[in-house]
């Protein structure tokens, strides 16, 4: 444009001066004359030819500038359409950086977020198949560690009587600050049934547990089912934020603690079954069922590492005419006072299970029949004695008692089980109040060999 308007400016120059050079030197006239001879080709017209042209040149340069007017305004139009493209299509690169951020972000956390379902199902499952509290215990720090890895985590239990709550995993910065054991009256959680939750940077929290100069956050959840709190799980952290977590993951929390809690109490509800269901109502001790599989584990055992088991039967002699005399109610103190002797004088691998009425049985391992025959002696003797003195007896009460050994009597445990009443039943048949020994070399049931004082025990005085 500038150059058109250049063009048309010299143009209109280069007439002004032509014309005025013309006026002042009278080219005009001195032109006539001097073609005044050819003024038969017409040359006489020249200047005014020239006119016309310069007019001509400027008209041309007039359009020219025209069009370069036009022109310049259509490149001003592409350039701003240009201008207006290339910013479009950098908000719409920014906002492709934008999305794909965001995207990448989603992405993430619905893999965290899958990945943290994942480990809650596999915890569900693994906490379905555990068969003990302390299988759950482990189960559960285990996988609260892998959903709450960045802060200062404990988990606390309660032990069987719910009288404190122990520590069973802690992890995080300030582990080693995390107190061992806690006490109903110190926690509001376990008071209450309810989440704590404290980011006042107070220092002076309702959790006297959190109250440490680098703690500022704090949230308690408990792990509890019908009330019962099983444990606590207490996060901290050094960050003052409103909430350690995530309304979502704060959500999870609650449900997986509340998981664990129900798992707690089922597993609580079957070992008590199992409890009720083993173990004989008035004695305490096991019963038949309890008794279980043990005497078969036992022998096996004995045949591995080469020892003894003996099994002895006990009966109460006469019991039915204890009864008679002083009623069923005093039968079962009876019942309950020689059930309590004979598993206070046991060793700790010994089993004594009330085998059903008024009889006894004892799964003694490791132990020979002389050994065993010496033992029933003195507790036949205890029972004895202990009676005479015992309010829970209205008499003396005497024990009779059979004996067999593995291997060297039955090598199955209803074998063994039914030499030891075969020998029961010789020891009643001899009086009562005896030990009486299954032997297999005469297919008969006899006395230990001992000195004849020692054979039998002696029937006691009765009241």
């Amino acid at each position: 444009m500038k150059k058109s308007v250049f063009d048309f400016l010299i143009a209109i120059g280069v007439f002004l001066v032509a014309y005025f050079v013309a006026v002042l030197s009278g080219f005009n006239e001195h032109w006539v004359s001097w073609t005044s001879d050819y003024s038969s080709v017409g040359l006489n017209e020249l200047p005014v030819a020239l006119a016309f042209l310069s007019f001509a040149l400027a008209w041309y340069a007039w359009r020219r500038l025209q069009d370069a007017n036009a022109s310049h305004q259509q490149l001003s139009k592409t350039v701003e359409q240009l201008s207006k493209q290339v910013e479009e299509r950098k908000l719409a690169v920014e906002q492709a950086q934008v999305l794909s951020e965001t995207k990448n972000e989603m992405l993430e956390y619905e893999y965290l977020r899958s990945k943290k379902l994942q480990q809650v199902r596999m915890m569900s499952d693994a906490l379905a198949a555990a068969s003990s509290l302390d299988e759950l215990q482990e189960i559960s720090v285990k996988y609260l560690k892998n959903l709450i890895p960045d802060h200062t985590v404990a988990v606390l239990f309660a032990n069987k009587a719910f009288e404190n709550w122990a520590l069973a995993g802690a992890w995080g910065e300030h582990k080693d600050k995390i107190y061992p054991n806690v006490k109903l009256e110190e926690c509001q959680v376990l008071q209450q049934g309810k989440p704590y939750i404290d980011s006042s940077n107070t220092q002076k929290m309702l959790c006297d547990n959190a109250n440490l100069t680098t703690i500022k956050s704090v949230a308690c959840y408990p792990i509890s089912c019908h009330e019962m709190q099983f444990g606590v799980l207490h996060i901290r952290s050094e960050r003052l934020t409103e909430s350690l977590l995530s309304k979502e993951d704060e959500q999870r929390i609650i449900a997986v603690c509340n998981t664990i809690g129900l798992h707690f109490n089922n597993t609580q509800l079957r070992t008590e079954l199992s409890m009720a269901s083993n173990r004989d109502e008035l004695t305490g001790l096991l019963n038949r069922r309890g008794l279980g599989n043990t005497l078969k584990r036992e022998i096996t055992t004995s045949g591995q590492q080469g020892y003894e088991v003996t099994v002895a039967m006990i009966d109460i002699d006469h019991f039915k005419s204890y009864n008679d005399s002083f009623g069923h109610q005093e039968g079962d103190k009876a019942l309950k006072f020689v059930a309590e002797t004979l598993a206070k004088n046991m060793r700790a691998r010994d089993v004594v299970a009330r085998y059903g009425g008024e009889e006894f049985i004892l799964v003694l391992p490791n132990t020979s029949k002389i050994i065993a025959y010496k033992k029933l002696k003195m507790l036949i003797a205890t029972v004895a004695n202990d009676s005479e003195i015992s309010p829970d007896c209205k008499r003396a009460i005497t024990l009779s008692a059979g004996i067999a050994t593995c291997p060297q009597d039955k090598n199955s445990e209803e074998a063994l089980i039914k030499s030891a009443d075969l020998a029961l039943y010789a020891a009643k048949k001899r009086g009562r109040n005896c030990v009486m020994a299954y032997k297999v070399a005469s297919s008969k049931v006899s006395a230990v060999k001992q000195p004849a004082a020692d054979s039998i025990i002696p029937t006691k005085q009765v009241k």
